[in-house]
């Protein structure tokens, strides 16, 4: 489960309840805009035995990761601010790489990202998702309100991005343009 917590009322009780309703092994928080010491007291509050994470910068980005050790077993692979990257292994299966993503909204830092994926894809065999927020789309129809040609140029660019590493959009659900 992937979940952007920018804008939750009460914080904390919202993921306690997604938690509760979802009962999800792994859960990736994204745009969390907490750091130390905070950031800290609400991770443990959340309720996993596991848990890593990428402190926000001031009030931008941030990312908590969070897992039952009892049902896997995660290996810190990459930790960095615009991503953590894990291999995660159920006991008795072959491990797969998750990413979980807060990509700057400045398009320069973005590209930074990108190209640190690209990397990244050299050294992974197998399974590799990546999830999170990427402030891009694949398509003008995931925006909300007009696009002019800068919005076509960079969804164009995400989109050859996005085909260029091989990737496969497993689009989203819930609410539209979140």
């Amino acid at each position: 489960m992937i979940w952007n917590v920018q804008g939750a009322g009460n914080k904390l009780a919202a993921i306690k309840e997604l938690v509760r309703i979802n009962d999800p092994t792994m859960l990736a928080l994204v745009e969390t805009h907490l750091s130390g010491e905070q950031a800290q007291k609400v991770c443990d509050r959340i309720g996993f035995s596991g848990q890593t994470r990428v402190d926000a910068q001031g009030f931008s980005g941030g990312i908590w990761l969070f897992w039952k050790n009892d049902e896997i077993e995660v290996t810190v692979l990459d930790n960095h601010s615009r991503h953590i990257t894990v291999e995660i292994a159920r006991r008795g299966e072959e491990p797969w790489v998750f990413s979980a993503i807060y990509a700057n909204p400045d398009l320069t830092l973005r590209k930074d990202l990108w190209r640190e994926m690209e990397n990244l894809k050299n050294s992974i065999n197998g399974p590799w998702l990546l999830g999170g927020d990427f402030n891009d789309t694949l398509h003008m129809s995931e925006r909300s309100g007009a696009g002019g040609s800068e919005m076509i140029r960079r969804c164009q660019e995400f989109s050859s991005w996005a085909d260029d590493m091989q990737l496969i959009d497993l689009a989203c659900s819930g609410p539209e343009h979140t």
